[in-house]
């Protein structure tokens, strides 16, 4: 038996079935938890160096390609980010989401300390770090003017921009949602 053609005679229940099941996703909609500003924990991790007095050519050959080599063997290995500027090396190794944090700080620093004995005499260890994204703002502005100087504008920002922005509603908290 072809349901559709079944449906088209009978159209009785299948709108009944669309009504119950849009009704009841509707309630499951209103119960479900949301939070504010969930905590998120982003497999991140940041490896600085420095070495004073050495160019960027230099930091690049004798720092970073060496760093960067040992960690291409990583597991769930999302991008490696390097910045060099004159005297010092930002790398940063983003994971794969689901990668425990933990695991990955160790796993970087496992590999940054295999490549210590081939880094220039005279740099300080790299620093290893995780990324906390919870210490970071969600969103940054910048803000310029050619009408308005430095303090105008600063007393624009901090009187009236910031002041709307802040009497914006979160989502979901005129619903009296707890975070």
């Amino acid at each position: 038996m072809n349901f559709s053609a079944w449906a088209i005679r009978n159209p009785v229940p299948p709108i009944l079935v669309f009504v119950m099941l849009t009704v009841l996703g509707l309630m499951g909609f209103n119960r479900l938890d949301v939070q504010n500003f969930p905590e998120m924990d982003l497999p991140t991790i940041s490896i600085t160096a420095s070495l004073d007095g050495a160019a960027a050519a230099q930091l690049e050959s004798e720092v970073a390609r060496k760093i960067e080599d040992e960690l291409t063997g990583l597991t769930e290995l999302d991008s490696v980010t390097t910045t060099i500027t004159d005297g010092s090396v930002s790398i940063n190794v983003a994971f794969n989401i689901g990668k425990d944090s933990q695991v990955a700080l160790d796993e970087v620093k496992s590999a940054v300390d295999q490549v210590l004995s081939e880094l220039p005499s005279g740099m300080e260890n790299p620093t290893v770090t995780k990324s906390e994204l919870n210490e970071s703002p969600l969103s940054t502005y910048v803000v310029s003017s050619e009408r308005l100087d430095e303090a105008e504008l600063s007393w624009l920002i901090d009187n009236d921009i910031e002041q709307a922005l802040m009497c914006l509603p979160i989502r979901g908290a005129e619903a009296g949602r707890d975070g």
